[in-house]
């Protein structure tokens, strides 16, 4: 599972609300400018987070975002699923069934597995209190940035691989 910019977007703006929940709600636009975000991308999480019910839209002037629940209650996983949507299909989605016959496969699946019930398990309050300060988030920021350059270098590398085993059936 990769952190895109998507789910570091999505977590980010989590680990804001739920840091500065008593203070109301906060808009696609505040939080943008307070991280420096792209706003338009920015907004389409934040639907994506409301939709999957980790966030509540509020409308009107005050409007904005706030969690829809206690963080203690929502895990870094239910922020990465809802913040990348369907479109991404992990190792063991339907895209990859063909390669359970490669070897060394269910290995993978094992530690996917293991990633997956970790970040099931960490909430957005335990990430609240590792990253409580704007420095600590815009590093997070910082290094998922980084991480996201490689990480179409890695789904080229992903796709060839499968076309090569595609023909050598």
């Amino acid at each position: 599972m990769l952190l895109t910019r998507r789910v570091c977007y999505g977590l980010l703006a989590a680990q804001h609300l739920a840091e500065h929940g008593g203070e109301g709600s906060f808009s696609a636009n505040d939080l943008a400018e307070f991280y420096g975000l792209p706003h338009e991308a920015l907004a389409k999480i934040l639907q994506r987070l409301a939709t999957a019910g980790v966030l509540m839209s509020h409308h009107g002037i005050k409007g904005g975002y706030t969690l829809a629940r206690d963080p203690r209650y929502i895990s870094v996983l239910d922020v990465i699923k809802a913040s990348e949507g369907p479109r991404r299909s992990d190792i063991h989605g339907e895209h990859w069934r063909h390669l359970e016959s490669v070897p060394g496969c269910h290995a993978l699946c094992k530690v996917s597995q293991v990633v997956e019930d970790m970040l099931r398990e960490l909430t957005i309050e335990d990430i609240e209190e590792k990253a409580s300060s704007p420095a600590a988030s815009r590093e997070m920021l910082h290094r998922c940035q980084r991480r996201s350059l490689t990480t179409k270098q890695e789904s080229e590398a992903l796709s060839r691989q499968e076309s090569f085993l595609n023909r050598s059936r």
